[in-house]
């Protein structure tokens, strides 16, 4: 009887640790930062033969302008000892084209060749997302945990590195030969990739700190009588809060 008991004691012992040691955790990051955009080309196709090249336009973020640059990002591992984490994110960012700037132009203008350097607003005379170049993202994350969890310095730091992929959701404002539209629009794929750290101040509260770099295909941005073609590729810093339980 004696070590019946004492069976059953040890496995209720067991059975608990590893409850608690398979206890998932989850994750609350919300974030800001600043965003820089390469230069890329600008597709533009109307009606009546215009399919034009605007080489190297330059963008602007303005990340402190309302709306500012802004995001959250929920992640579950398995257990607080898990690398892996699996979750959804949503950002925030802008783009305004330098539209007074001069570029090379090659295409046609209704049916007739250009090959020239040109005033990018002689023909588009804006086209910005700042309601948004939104990304909808699904993450996947692998930390390190590289001290004693809480215990000592290197177990305040998590440093992580991550891929994402989803959808785009553009607030598109365009004004070609005079034209004005504005509208959202889905599109995609949006891709992005990350590195940062997270460092605990608490045991539920912390700091991120967080590069980015991301991809969006926006072919066929509905514009009057045609569509507006850009792929950015976007360099983000950020920096938040990250509630854990």
């Amino acid at each position: 009887m004696t070590s019946t008991r004492i069976a059953l004691a040890a496995l209720l012992l067991g059975l608990a640790g590893f409850t608690a040691t398979a206890r998932a955790e989850i994750d609350f990051s919300i974030f800001t930062g600043v965003a820089l955009s390469q230069d890329s080309d600008l597709d533009l196709h109307q009606n009546g033969g215009t399919n034009l090249t605007f080489h190297k336009v330059s963008f602007k973020g303005r990340d402190f302008e309302t709306p500012p640059y802004y995001g959250a990002r929920l992640l579950w591992y398995p257990s607080q000892e898990s690398h892996w984490g699996f979750g959804a994110e949503f950002f925030h960012l802008k783009l305004y084209t330098e539209t007074g700037d001069t570029v090379h132009v090659t295409g046609q203008r209704n049916g007739i060749g250009v090959d020239d350097n040109e005033r990018i607003d002689d023909t588009v005379q804006q086209f910005s997302i700042s309601h948004g170049l939104n990304f909808a993202l699904a993450d996947i994350v692998y930390r390190w945990q590289p001290g004693q969890r809480g215990q000592d310095f290197f177990g305040h730091l998590q440093p992580y590195v991550g891929l994402g992929l989803g959808a785009v959701i553009p607030h598109v404002e365009s004004e070609v030969n005079q034209e004005f539209h504005e509208e959202y629009q889905v599109h995609g794929p949006g891709v992005q990739a990350l590195a940062g750290v997270n460092v605990s101040l608490t045991k539920h509260w912390g700091l991120l700190f967080e590069y980015k770099f991301t991809y969006a295909d926006l072919d066929s941005l509905d514009i009057p009588h045609g569509s507006i073609e850009i792929t950015p590729l976007t360099h983000s810093l950020v920096g938040g809060i990250t509630f854990s339980f």
